[in-house]
């Protein structure tokens, strides 16, 4: 899959404010990281974090530790620098007041405008097919803009002891840090996320993932597409772009030319996997698999491979002779099917628990049966699976500008879930889901930093609806409300003792009787 020729960065020299991201370039000094603090003073104003104008204060950072009384506790994991993110750099940083928000409380909150912060509106995320040609070149451009100008933010793959002692001693971090762009800092961010425990001796552990495999994947991507589509509101100086969704439901073979065509997310060329088109010609990735030697070594940044690229004809075949893998789309029918379960997740909260909203929504459940098998990847997996190339690869994922499209979807398919069962936070885990996942826990790396808790609420809440959801998530083409609709092979609501009769029911049988029936399924898989 690797492709030869290495590139690297040539940056328009344009700084870009307030972009959600690892660090920001004003909090990397050493003075910064010798008081381990990142309280800005902003713009037009005299204090740290805008004191003088009642925007924040500079206050401890309060994180929860990461110890065993988490069920998913495991001693290696106090070895991976991101357990204490971003604590290890920095103990004080800005707690904005009121609406306002950004690294040194100079930006709104999201959904919120105007010099002061009080004016409230919600954008409105729009199918893609359904923007005017216009409409779909402005994301096209603002999204090429963002590949070319430099993030006030920058990254690192330095680990933070070795920073920290080199300040300590006096000397001086900045080749620590690296600038990037905006777009590929949310590439970068994606693949710190998503990137495997390196330990010393070319050790790693996979078992940490703070944005996939746990109940925070929905509320982490939240996050993560908010900050992205700020970022492009103010590369295009445009309050009024909301980022598209793609409806892969549409077809189930292809990407709709109407979106992959050379004018806007480009076509593959069948020789090369290479992907062609008026914005896509001259683009580069970072962090790929092979950079990193499938994980194995730190992402360096600065160094690049030209070209985009997906999956031509002939690799999906292979995929489909040699693993089984279904090189289609998912379908309407697949995505109503999650929208019937109304627990979001069962212990132990990762992606092994079967009957459950958030894993049939990320795809590691079957959207026939309901249960977990080594073998399924169904919805959000699998068209990172049929587009292949770098969005096949999770943590290289984001490098490929269909990246924001799709996770706008599966966005959109969880803020139906919300509102058609009314839920919020209390349905997330404390202790019991993994590292990064619990409801308390720090989204990483965005920085400043939230929990999943604070990101597990509707669209509304945060400035943006969906085409076409209403106020109780139904929509035009869901399936009619009929109670004989199944679960699969999943209990029915009597065998939940917490759920509602109202929840659709499934096959007569409890749950010892579903776990034996897992066990006996993944003993067939074998």
């Amino acid at each position: 899959m690797g492709y030869p020729s290495i590139a690297y960065l040539v940056f328009v020299v344009v700084i870009l404010p307030w972009v959600e991201g690892q660090f920001p370039r004003v909090c990397t000094d050493r003075d910064s990281l010798r008081d381990k603090k990142c309280c800005p003073v902003p713009k037009g104003f005299t204090t740290l974090c805008g004191c003088d104008g009642d925007r924040g204060k500079c206050q401890e950072l309060t994180i929860r530790d990461w110890t065993f009384k988490y069920s998913h506790y495991r001693p290696f994991q106090m070895k991976d620098e991101r357990h204490n993110w971003p604590r290890a750099l920095y103990n004080k940083v800005c707690i904005c007041n009121a609406n306002y928000a950004g690294y040194d409380c100079s930006k709104c909150a999201f959904g919120y405008y105007g010099k002061n912060c009080t004016q409230k509106k919600n954008l409105i995320r729009r199918n893609f097919l359904s923007l005017t040609a216009e409409e779909k070149d402005r994301f096209m451009r603002y999204v090429n803009m963002s590949k070319h100008y430099v993030s006030d933010f920058v990254v690192t793959s330095t680990p933070y002891k070795e920073i920290n002692k080199t300040v300590m001693e006096g000397g001086d971090p900045k080749s620590y840090f690296y600038d990037v762009t905006n777009y590929d800092l949310f590439t970068w961010m994606h693949y710190y996320a998503a990137s495997d425990t390196i330990l010393p001796h070319d050790v790693t552990e996979s078992d940490i993932d703070f944005a996939h495999d746990g109940q925070g994947f929905p509320s982490w991507h939240r996050l993560y597409l908010l900050a992205w589509e700020r970022t492009l509101q103010e590369i295009g100086g445009d309050e009024e772009f909301a980022l598209p969704f793609w409806d892969w439901t549409g077809n189930a073979t292809q990407c709709d030319p109407t979106i992959c065509s050379e004018e806007l997310l480009g076509v593959t060329d069948q020789a090369t996997g290479i992907v062609r088109g008026k914005y896509l010609d001259n683009w580069y990735v970072l962090c790929t698999s092979n950079q990193t030697n499938a994980l194995k070594k730190a992402c360096e940044p600065n160094i690049t491979r030209a070209g985009l690229k997906r999956d031509t004809d002939d690799e999906k075949e292979k995929k489909v002779k040699e693993q089984g893998y279904t090189m289609t789309f998912p379908t309407k029918t697949e995505v109503n099917f999650a929208l019937r379960f109304e627990t979001f997740d069962f212990p132990p909260y990762n992606k092994e628990s079967s009957c459950n909203f958030k894993n049939i929504l990320e795809g590691y459940v079957s959207t026939k049966t309901g249960f977990r098998l080594p073998n399924v990847h169904g919805l959000h997996n699998r068209v990172h699976i049929v587009v292949g190339g770098e969005m096949g690869d999770v943590p290289s994922a984001s490098n490929d500008p269909i990246f924001l499209l799709h996770h706008a979807f599966v966005d959109r398919i969880y803020e139906k879930w919300l509102r058609k069962f009314k839920k919020d936070a209390n349905v997330l885990s404390s202790y019991d889901a993994p590292i990064g996942h619990n409801r308390d826990d720090v989204i990483v790396p965005l920085f400043p930093v939230y929990t999943h808790q604070q990101m597990f609420k509707k669209s509304f809440e945060f400035g943006y609806d969906y085409q076409d959801v209403d106020e109780k998530g139904r929509s035009p083409d869901d399936e009619k409300e009929d109670e004989s609709k199944s679960l699969g092979d999943c209990p029915q609501p009597d065998c939940y003792p917490n759920l509602p009769k109202s929840a659709a029911p499934g096959k007569l049988m409890c749950w010892w009787l579903m776990s034996v029936m897992l066990v006996w399924q993944l003993l067939l898989a074998d």
